[in-house]
């Protein structure tokens, strides 16, 4: 869908981005920076996207369909978009009608171009050895929709080399117009070079075919699937999937190398399960922008609630050493595509027109995102009718049809007695506060819920003093959404995200040796982790340290609190913002494993936007056996 995104570096502010796009193939435009719930509607996986004259391709995996074996989809759909808002489904584009050796499965497709030929590489009949009629072929055709032919005839790789299994292939053109495939499943990966012709597999210069490639092996997050490789700034990156693509261990990494066969070095987790937004999200392409300097990663994820594989993209970006700033998987709609899908309605008729979500005036009705948010930023445009009110909904669980047929918290714009108001829900309504304001039906307002701990804030338009500030800690988490009550609406710029921040994008410095991974990622997510992951920093002495840019929403006082793992190697650190220090040393040593959140400072900001958060280690407890810092997240609790 064609939504937006605030930067991965972003605390509590928002910017909401109205994007202008020009749909002639070529001509520049502001792209999206998030696809929202889901780009487009179904379940599909494993997609490849390709820029064509400025036409955007996409080539998913097709989830299996009713009829067909269990053993998988039997064809391919592709989608086109030039302005990735707007997309146009193809079906049926490869299908065992014109695939003759297609038997079982046909997964993975991958899209290519050359001398006025369009490409598709796929995967088919899985494979367990030499020889069988499988693995990975390739299609071609005189224009991107197709119509599909099987360049061959047979398989193009249907053998195992060096451990890697024929299938997840990637087609990758170097700067001299060289097309190398990179490919391989079961923990393996391999290159092989294509001839011009592009059906074909040519020979390196020692007389091989097959170059195993695999990133190197650390035990922690090692290759898996799905590699996709591009080069920038004369760097090759390469991504691939690692843990179980069948559970939310699976994720993106990242290694990088100076040479088309490698050695590829593993730099890090690029995308993982956010347990607040979606699960085992991986299976990437990559694409940059034909006219700006904008990278974006494709690929698929599962709601929180449901096994299926959606599709989703997001951009992401550079550090200056050439390092991925990790993506976080923002929550975002601006029903610019003229749907809803990844919206679940619980009563009433809801319509997507003109770029808004609409509701007719009815009893009680709301539609949810499956999200799980406890601590959170939200904020969306609501225009409430003359009747009822209208407005949002969060921390919600337990959502059924009717009124008060949920449990969780709603913020209102109440038109005819002019007022907003703020209660919950369990079957029935509890009002918690209400704060008078002129509100004009028909008249769109921004409104912003901050919710931290038992703190709760509305703001209507201003989004600096609150309407109304509570305190209740019935509802911990849940689902977010919109509802009204005996009112028409309309809903629009759909924004949320959760106000602790995970610390894989802290940047590090170090005096000598010191290592920056994850923690809290082996086979599985550690669920005593926002998310599921934190950042280790093994320091070797005093005076290295990570930072942390953070968005300073209001000048004001805040609680600044820190979630991290205590243990029997930690060392201590002390909070700095600006270069200048506050609170007290903090001390991590711990003799047993243990998670808590720290009260580190209390900080009055005399001014909004970006400050520079410094966690500089100052030594180590007598009793500890290193410095290492294991940081979860950074949150501000407004005083």
């Amino acid at each position: 869908m064609g939504k937006i995104k605030q930067s991965n570096l972003v605390l509590f502010c928002v910017s909401i981005v109205i994007c202008l796009f020009v749909s002639l193939p070529g001509l520049a435009y502001a792209a999206p920076f998030h696809s929202g719930p889901q780009f487009v509607d179904g379940y599909y996986a494993d997609p490849d996207v390709q820029n064509y004259n400025g036409t955007y391709w996409v080539y998913p995996t097709r989830a299996t369909q009713v009829g067909e074996s269990g053993t998988g989809a039997k064809s391919v759909d592709i989608f086109s978009s030039t302005d990735m808002v707007n997309w146009t489904k193809y079906s049926n584009v490869i299908s065992s009608a014109n695939i003759s050796w297609l038997k079982d499965s046909l997964w993975a497709p991958n899209g290519a171009y050359r001398d006025g030929k369009y490409y598709i590489y796929f995967a088919a009949n899985a494979t367990n050895g030499d020889g069988q009629l499988g693995g990975i072929g390739v299609a071609v055709a005189d224009n991107p929709q197709g119509p599909y032919t099987d360049a061959i005839g047979a398989p193009l790789i249907n053998v195992v080399r060096n451990g890697a299994g024929p299938m997840d292939q990637d087609v990758f053109f170097d700067d001299d117009d060289q097309a190398y495939m990179y490919y391989g499943s079961w923990g393996e990966c391999n290159v092989v070079k294509l001839n011009a012709d592009m059906k074909s597999l040519g020979t390196w210069s020692d007389g091989t075919v097959y170059k195993k490639v695999t990133p190197t092996k650390t035990g922690d997050n090692d290759y898996f699937e799905a590699p996709k490789v591009f080069k920038r700034n004369g760097i090759y990156y390469l991504t691939y999937a690692a843990g179980v693509w069948a559970d939310s261990s699976y994720k993106v990494m990242y290694a990088t190398s100076s040479s088309v066969t490698g050695p590829f070095v593993p730099k890090g987790i690029m995308l993982h399960t956010d347990t607040t937004t979606a699960d085992g999200p991986g299976h990437n392409g990559i694409v940059k922008s034909p006219t700006t300097n904008d990278w974006y990663i494709f690929y698929h994820k599962r709601y929180l609630n449901s096994p299926q594989r959606v599709l989703a993209f997001d951009k992401f970006e550079f550090n200056a050493d050439n390092t991925i700033i990790p993506i976080e998987m923002a929550v975002e709609d601006n029903f610019d595509d003229g749907n809803d899908t990844g919206w679940t309605k619980y009563g009433g008729t809801w319509t997507v027109s003109g770029g808004q979500y609409h509701v007719a005036s009815n009893p009680g009705a709301k539609a949810l995102l499956d999200t799980n948010f406890s601590d959170l930023i939200y904020e969306a445009d609501v225009t409430p009718g003359s009747t009822g009110n209208a407005g949002l909904v969060f921390r919600v669980s337990n959502p059924g049809t009717g009124s008060d047929a949920y449990q969780g918290y709603y913020a209102g714009l109440d038109v005819p007695n002019q007022k907003v108001l703020i209660g919950k829900a369990n079957n029935n309504w509890t009002s918690l506060a209400t704060a008078s304001m002129s509100l004009t039906a028909n008249a769109k307002y921004h409104v912003k819920i901050v919710a931290q701990d038992e703190s709760i804030k509305v703001y209507v338009d201003d989004m600096t003093i609150p309407k109304i500030s509570v305190t209740d800690s019935t509802y911990i988490g849940g689902s977010i959404g919109v509802r009204t009550y005996d009112s028409a609406a309309k809903f629009d710029n759909i924004s949320v995200q959760s106000s602790q921040y995970e610390t894989e994008n802290l940047s590090i410095s170090a005096t000598s040796g010191v290592k920056h991974t994850m923690f809290g990622n082996g086979t599985g997510r550690d669920l005593n982790l926002s998310g599921g992951y934190g950042t280790t920093l093994e320091a070797s002495g005093a005076n290295d340290y990570v930072t942390y840019t953070v968005n300073v929403p209001e000048a004001r006082s805040y609680s600044v609190r820190v979630g991290v793992k205590k243990g029997p190697n930690r060392g201590q650190f002390q909070l700095s913002v600006n270069d200048v220090n506050h609170g007290s040393i903090q001390d991590l040593y711990a003799t047993g494993l243990n998670y808590t959140e720290l009260n580190v400072a209390n900080i009055t900001f005399s001014s909004a936007g970006n400050k520079s958060f410094k966690f500089k280690v100052t030594g180590k407890n007598g009793s500890s056996s290193a410095y290492h810092l294991l940081l979860d997240y950074i949150k501000l609790v407004p005083n």
